[in-house]
Protein backbone atom coordinates (compact mmCIF):
# COMPACT_ATOMS: atom_id res chain seq x y z
CA UNK A 1 0.00 0.00 0.00
CA UNK A 2 1.56 3.54 -1.29
CA UNK A 3 1.78 6.31 1.71
CA UNK A 4 -0.93 8.16 -0.22
CA UNK A 5 -3.41 4.99 -0.19
CA UNK A 6 -2.63 4.58 3.98
CA UNK A 7 -3.65 8.23 4.30
CA UNK A 8 -6.57 8.00 2.28
CA UNK A 9 -7.65 4.49 4.15
CA UNK A 10 -6.87 6.56 8.19
CA UNK A 11 -9.32 9.82 6.83
CA UNK A 12 -11.66 6.87 5.80
CA UNK A 13 -11.38 5.10 9.29
CA UNK A 14 -11.39 8.24 11.15
CA UNK A 15 -14.45 9.11 9.37
CA UNK A 16 -16.59 6.13 9.62
CA UNK A 17 -18.84 5.87 12.49
CA UNK A 18 -18.54 3.35 15.09
CA UNK A 19 -20.65 2.37 18.07
CA UNK A 20 -19.55 3.81 21.17
CA UNK A 21 -19.33 2.03 24.80
CA UNK A 22 -21.72 2.37 27.27
CA UNK A 23 -20.52 4.96 29.88
CA UNK A 24 -21.11 4.11 33.28
CA UNK A 25 -23.25 6.85 35.51
CA UNK A 26 -20.91 8.94 36.95
CA UNK A 27 -21.24 9.93 40.65
CA UNK A 28 -23.59 12.65 39.72
CA UNK A 29 -26.10 10.31 38.04
CA UNK A 30 -25.59 8.37 41.52
CA UNK A 31 -26.30 11.44 43.29
CA UNK A 32 -29.39 12.77 41.24
CA UNK A 33 -30.97 9.05 41.58
CA UNK A 34 -30.77 9.18 45.16
CA UNK A 35 -31.89 12.68 45.93
CA UNK A 36 -34.92 11.63 43.35
CA UNK A 37 -35.08 8.23 45.32
CA UNK A 38 -34.95 10.11 48.56
CA UNK A 39 -37.93 12.11 47.98
CA UNK A 40 -40.20 9.86 46.27
CA UNK A 41 -39.82 7.95 49.19
CA UNK A 42 -40.86 10.77 51.65
CA UNK A 43 -37.55 10.87 53.18
CA UNK A 44 -36.78 14.20 52.46
CA UNK A 45 -40.12 16.04 51.80
CA UNK A 46 -41.62 19.12 49.79
CA UNK A 47 -40.31 22.57 51.36
CA UNK A 48 -37.17 20.51 53.41
CA UNK A 49 -33.80 22.18 53.07
CA UNK A 50 -31.21 20.01 51.28
CA UNK A 51 -27.83 20.22 53.24
CA UNK A 52 -24.73 19.48 51.35
CA UNK A 53 -22.49 18.17 54.21
CA UNK A 54 -25.13 15.78 54.88
CA UNK A 55 -26.15 14.66 51.80
CA UNK A 56 -22.42 13.98 51.58
CA UNK A 57 -22.60 11.66 54.85
CA UNK A 58 -25.27 9.90 53.69
CA UNK A 59 -24.38 9.08 50.18
CA UNK A 60 -20.30 8.48 50.79
CA UNK A 61 -19.49 11.04 48.33
CA UNK A 62 -17.44 14.32 48.36
CA UNK A 63 -19.28 17.46 47.55
CA UNK A 64 -18.61 18.26 44.10
CA UNK A 65 -20.45 15.38 42.69
CA UNK A 66 -23.83 16.44 44.79
CA UNK A 67 -23.24 20.05 44.18
CA UNK A 68 -23.51 19.26 40.72
CA UNK A 69 -26.58 17.03 40.95
CA UNK A 70 -28.02 20.10 42.94
CA UNK A 71 -27.86 22.39 39.75
CA UNK A 72 -29.04 19.88 37.84
CA UNK A 73 -31.93 19.50 39.63
CA UNK A 74 -32.65 23.01 40.22
CA UNK A 75 -32.58 23.61 36.55
CA UNK A 76 -35.45 20.76 36.14
CA UNK A 77 -37.14 23.19 39.00
CA UNK A 78 -37.06 19.78 41.40
CA UNK A 79 -35.48 21.74 43.75
CA UNK A 80 -35.33 25.79 44.62
CA UNK A 81 -32.36 27.77 45.82
CA UNK A 82 -32.97 31.18 47.36
CA UNK A 83 -30.77 33.68 49.49
CA UNK A 84 -30.90 32.80 53.51
CA UNK A 85 -33.09 29.74 52.40
CA UNK A 86 -30.53 27.56 50.87
CA UNK A 87 -31.31 24.73 48.58
CA UNK A 88 -34.84 23.07 49.14
CA UNK A 89 -37.22 20.42 47.60
CA UNK A 90 -39.62 21.52 45.86
CA UNK A 91 -42.79 22.63 46.70
CA UNK A 92 -45.97 20.04 45.99
CA UNK A 93 -48.88 23.52 46.92
CA UNK A 94 -51.97 22.80 45.36
CA UNK A 95 -51.11 25.97 42.90
CA UNK A 96 -47.59 24.25 42.08
CA UNK A 97 -49.42 20.69 41.52
CA UNK A 98 -52.30 22.65 39.24
CA UNK A 99 -49.17 23.93 37.09
CA UNK A 100 -47.28 20.47 36.21
CA UNK A 101 -50.79 18.69 35.60
CA UNK A 102 -51.43 21.06 33.76
CA UNK A 103 -48.52 21.17 31.08
CA UNK A 104 -48.28 17.41 31.75
CA UNK A 105 -51.82 16.45 30.53
CA UNK A 106 -51.57 18.99 27.40
CA UNK A 107 -48.33 17.80 26.48
CA UNK A 108 -50.07 13.65 26.85
CA UNK A 109 -53.24 14.86 25.19
CA UNK A 110 -51.14 16.13 21.94
CA UNK A 111 -48.90 12.91 22.02
CA UNK A 112 -52.09 10.47 22.37
CA UNK A 113 -53.61 12.56 19.10
CA UNK A 114 -50.14 12.21 17.44
CA UNK A 115 -50.06 8.18 17.99
CA UNK A 116 -53.58 7.83 16.87
CA UNK A 117 -53.34 9.78 13.76
CA UNK A 118 -50.31 8.04 12.96
CA UNK A 119 -51.60 4.19 13.60
CA UNK A 120 -48.98 3.86 16.87
CA UNK A 121 -52.04 2.20 18.67
CA UNK A 122 -51.17 -1.17 16.62
CA UNK A 123 -50.14 -4.09 18.07
CA UNK A 124 -46.82 -3.10 18.48
CA UNK A 125 -48.24 0.52 20.21
CA UNK A 126 -50.01 -1.52 22.69
CA UNK A 127 -47.16 -4.44 23.26
CA UNK A 128 -44.69 -1.49 24.43
CA UNK A 129 -47.11 0.04 26.62
CA UNK A 130 -48.22 -3.58 28.15
CA UNK A 131 -44.43 -4.13 28.91
CA UNK A 132 -43.91 -0.72 30.31
CA UNK A 133 -47.53 -1.93 32.72
CA UNK A 134 -46.01 -5.10 33.62
CA UNK A 135 -42.85 -3.30 35.18
CA UNK A 136 -45.26 -1.77 37.18
CA UNK A 137 -47.18 -4.52 38.43
CA UNK A 138 -43.85 -6.29 39.56
CA UNK A 139 -42.66 -2.86 41.60
CA UNK A 140 -46.23 -2.54 42.96
CA UNK A 141 -45.53 -6.20 44.28
CA UNK A 142 -42.63 -5.70 45.35
CA UNK A 143 -43.75 -2.45 47.51
CA UNK A 144 -40.88 -0.99 46.00
CA UNK A 145 -41.70 3.01 46.18
CA UNK A 146 -38.95 4.63 43.98
CA UNK A 147 -39.32 1.71 42.05
CA UNK A 148 -42.74 1.88 41.15
CA UNK A 149 -42.31 5.97 40.42
CA UNK A 150 -39.50 5.33 37.71
CA UNK A 151 -41.68 2.58 36.23
CA UNK A 152 -44.75 4.83 35.89
CA UNK A 153 -42.37 7.56 34.21
CA UNK A 154 -41.16 4.60 32.32
CA UNK A 155 -44.51 4.37 31.25
CA UNK A 156 -45.55 7.34 30.30
CA UNK A 157 -41.89 8.24 28.40
CA UNK A 158 -43.08 4.98 26.11
CA UNK A 159 -46.89 6.19 25.69
CA UNK A 160 -45.46 9.73 24.90
CA UNK A 161 -42.54 8.42 22.13
CA UNK A 162 -45.58 6.67 20.11
CA UNK A 163 -46.03 10.15 19.19
CA UNK A 164 -43.15 9.92 17.26
CA UNK A 165 -42.23 13.84 17.92
CA UNK A 166 -38.96 14.27 19.71
CA UNK A 167 -39.68 17.56 20.43
CA UNK A 168 -42.92 16.65 22.38
CA UNK A 169 -40.48 13.80 24.40
CA UNK A 170 -37.63 16.44 25.08
CA UNK A 171 -40.61 18.90 26.74
CA UNK A 172 -42.26 15.80 28.51
CA UNK A 173 -38.63 14.40 29.52
CA UNK A 174 -38.20 18.01 31.41
CA UNK A 175 -41.11 17.19 33.96
CA UNK A 176 -40.01 13.53 34.55
CA UNK A 177 -38.57 13.86 37.13
CA UNK A 178 -41.28 16.19 39.61
CA UNK A 179 -43.47 13.56 38.29
CA UNK A 180 -41.43 10.99 39.59
CA UNK A 181 -41.55 12.48 43.18
CA UNK A 182 -45.38 13.55 42.97
CA UNK A 183 -46.11 9.56 42.33
CA UNK A 184 -43.80 8.71 44.88
CA UNK A 185 -45.64 10.44 47.35
CA UNK A 186 -48.90 9.46 46.43
CA UNK A 187 -48.30 6.01 47.26
CA UNK A 188 -48.54 7.13 50.55
CA UNK A 189 -51.70 7.27 50.53
CA UNK A 190 -53.11 5.26 47.25
CA UNK A 191 -52.32 1.59 46.53
CA UNK A 192 -50.21 0.87 43.70
CA UNK A 193 -52.60 -1.62 42.63
CA UNK A 194 -55.16 1.14 41.71
CA UNK A 195 -52.65 2.99 39.70
CA UNK A 196 -52.04 0.02 37.80
CA UNK A 197 -55.51 -1.08 37.18
CA UNK A 198 -55.34 3.34 35.87
CA UNK A 199 -52.60 2.34 33.47
CA UNK A 200 -54.96 -1.06 32.10
CA UNK A 201 -57.80 1.70 31.56
CA UNK A 202 -55.22 4.14 29.92
CA UNK A 203 -54.18 0.82 27.34
CA UNK A 204 -57.97 -0.32 26.41
CA UNK A 205 -58.86 3.35 25.71
CA UNK A 206 -55.91 3.98 23.29
CA UNK A 207 -56.12 0.74 21.90
CA UNK A 208 -59.85 2.18 20.58
CA UNK A 209 -58.21 4.75 18.63
CA UNK A 210 -61.29 7.43 20.27
CA UNK A 211 -59.37 10.97 20.13
CA UNK A 212 -62.26 12.36 23.14
CA UNK A 213 -61.97 9.35 25.16
CA UNK A 214 -58.32 8.90 25.58
CA UNK A 215 -58.08 12.83 26.34
CA UNK A 216 -61.05 12.73 28.82
CA UNK A 217 -59.05 9.48 30.53
CA UNK A 218 -55.72 11.52 30.52
CA UNK A 219 -57.43 14.02 32.39
CA UNK A 220 -58.86 11.24 34.79
CA UNK A 221 -55.57 9.85 35.03
CA UNK A 222 -53.73 13.06 35.46
CA UNK A 223 -55.61 15.79 36.97
CA UNK A 224 -58.19 14.33 38.57
CA UNK A 225 -57.06 11.51 40.57
CA UNK A 226 -53.60 13.53 41.64
CA UNK A 227 -56.07 16.47 42.81
CA UNK A 228 -58.13 14.08 44.88
CA UNK A 229 -55.17 13.11 47.22
CA UNK A 230 -54.23 15.84 49.69
CA UNK A 231 -50.77 16.05 49.43
CA UNK A 232 -50.77 19.07 52.82
CA UNK A 233 -52.23 16.63 54.92
CA UNK A 234 -50.09 13.77 53.75
CA UNK A 235 -46.76 15.27 53.80
CA UNK A 236 -47.96 16.36 57.67
CA UNK A 237 -48.41 12.80 58.43
CA UNK A 238 -45.18 12.01 56.82
CA UNK A 239 -43.24 14.97 58.69
CA UNK A 240 -44.83 13.65 62.21
CA UNK A 241 -43.87 9.89 61.56
CA UNK A 242 -40.09 10.87 60.81
CA UNK A 243 -39.81 12.97 64.05
CA UNK A 244 -40.64 10.40 66.41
Amino acid sequence: MTRKTKAQASVKAREAPVWEAARPQTLVDHAVAAIIAGAARGVILPGDRIIESELTKGLGMSRVPIREALRTLESQGVVTSAPYKGIRLMEVTHERLEQVLDVRVNLESLAARRAIEAGANDKAGIEKLVRARNELEVMAGRGDVYGFALADAAFHRVFVGLAGNPVLSLLWESLSRQVTIIVGLSTLSKPMDSIVAEHDLLIEVFKTGGQKAMARELHDHIVVLAQSIDFDELVAKRRAQRSK
